[in-house]
């Protein structure tokens, strides 16, 4: 049986604890208000391929000379980059630059096959080291004056590999000093909020924090164009360009 008093104490106790649930249950909606938001859209290409050759793109310093393996007939029969492989959207902005963000352990890679980089135009978080293998069945030398990043890799034969890691922040420009056509540009960017789009145009930067950003568009050789947008928790907001 109870003693006295005891029939009390239950209820009390009760009380308290269903008060303290219902205190605890306002959390929610604080929790869902830090929701990050998401940018997305669409890329439509108006140019022709035509349109979109250009020469390439040489640093003042580029000691480039005329290739010498019989590349001519190479340019002329290499097929046009894919959407995924030319064009990048990336976010800057001036809150992002004072954070901290880690490099990924694993390296990205920019090919050289069928006498062409792969892929054209790579994005990379500062301090991000990048592989550059030979895949074709003849020497390389893969090199940049660029301010950002110098390297000169040398000759090496197919099946070789070297890597680079790139420290600094900006436009890296890329090219083989034996085939003249050559040539890439690697953007080593300041935060992680970047994304290649598909072949289609598609793209989709997610988990992308409250604030005001510079939305970028890389396609090729060039800064396409860029937007301003303002990002609320959990919006989508929808960027489209044409190029």
């Amino acid at each position: 049986m109870d003693k006295p008093g005891q029939p009390g104490r239950k209820i009390l106790s009760g009380l308290l604890f269903f008060g303290a649930a219902l205190v605890c249950g306002y959390h929610a909606p604080a929790q869902e208000a830090k929701r990050d938001g998401e940018i997305r859209g669409r890329i439509t290409i108006a140019r022709s391929d035509a349109d979109a050759q250009k020469p390439p793109i040489l640093d003042r310093y580029s000691t480039h000379r005329p290739a010498l393996t019989g590349s001519d007939h190479a340019v002329a029969s290499q097929p046009a980059y894919r959407l995924s492989e030319k064009a990048v959207i990336y976010l800057e902005s001036e809150a992002m630059k004072a954070q901290i963000f880690v490099p990924p352990s694993a390296h990205p890679v920019l090919d050289q096959k069928d006498l062409m980089f792969h892929p054209q135009v790579l994005p990379i978080l500062a301090g991000t080291t990048v592989d550059f293998p030979n895949r074709d069945n003849l020497f390389h030398n893969v090199f940049s004056y660029s301010q950002p990043k110098e390297f000169d890799l040398g000759r090496y034969p197919t099946g070789s590999q070297k890597s680079v890691r790139f420290d600094k922040p900006g436009v890296v420009r890329v090219y083989c000093d034996i085939h003249s056509h050559m040539n890439a540009t690697i953007l080593v960017l300041e935060n992680p909020y970047f994304v290649v789009p598909d072949d289609q145009g598609s793209f989709s930067i997610e988990n992308v924090p409250r604030g005001t950003y510079t939305v970028r568009f890389w396609c090729g050789r060039e800064l396409a164009e860029s937007r301003n947008v303002t990002v609320k928790g959990g919006d989508v907001v929808e960027v489209n360009f044409t190029y």
